[in-house]
């Protein structure tokens, strides 16, 4: 890992809906966290920007929705409580280890390295033990199987990104866009293990979705 790390005092949250399958995938977690229940609604103000395929369903819409609202009422109250040393998780994400030091920078602990220009999966990035700027000229992150976030004014961008874009589009996406999270840690901290069953769509997700960039 880099220098200049803090001793780990990390707390986690994990976004889970109050469901069979949320109960389910929390009875599987073995480390320690706090449940943050997930909406399958949103605010009004998401679902008046989010854009959507026009062959989307309801089920498939409000799911997107109800995971921004999600992530952002959870970066809200992260940084409304002023909240540091943080990892936000989703309950299909599986700890693998969580190191003795965390890094000093807002990252992604895992997700799925996609080029710079489309959506053919990446291999070429840095998997060097560590923490690593992701160059968005070549690269992008899809996903957000875990993000790190050491001071709570870190979440400040990912709030403004959503309070402040015209139109809205999945989470990872809106983020990914506009580059919010520059750097990931390698190697990731989670893997995921949704058992082939996305609560967004009510579907198998599509073959890249469940990869983890370890």
């Amino acid at each position: 890992m880099e220098e200049n790390l803090k001793l780990k005092t990390t707390k986690i949250f994990v976004i889970s809906l109050d469901t069979e399958i949320g109960a389910t995938r929390r009875s599987k977690l073995d480390y320690k966290y706090e449940w943050f229940k997930a909406n399958d609604d949103s605010l009004d103000f998401i679902k008046t920007k989010m854009i959507h395929y026009w062959s989307a369903g309801q089920k498939s819409r409000k799911g997107k929705e109800g995971c921004l609202d999600s992530y952002y009422r959870l970066c809200k109250k992260i940084y409304e409580e002023k909240i540091d040393d943080v990892i936000i998780a989703e309950d299909d994400c599986q700890l693998i280890k969580l190191p003795d030091t965390m890094p000093n920078k807002l990252c992604y602990l895992n997700g799925l390295f996609i080029n710079a220009k489309g959506w053919k999966k990446y291999n070429d990035f840095n998997k060097d033990t560590g923490v690593h700027k992701i160059d968005y000229s070549k690269s992008r992150v899809l996903g957000s199987w875990g993000i790190y976030i050491p001071k709570y004014t870190d979440v400040k961008k990912l709030i403004d990104v959503i309070e402040n874009s015209k139109r809205l589009r999945a989470w990872d996406i809106m983020i990914m866009k506009n580059q919010s999270i520059e750097n990931y840690i390698y190697p990731s901290i989670f893997y995921i293990n949704d058992e082939g069953v996305s609560q967004i769509s009510g579907k198998k997700p599509g073959k890249n979705s469940r990869k983890n960039y370890t």
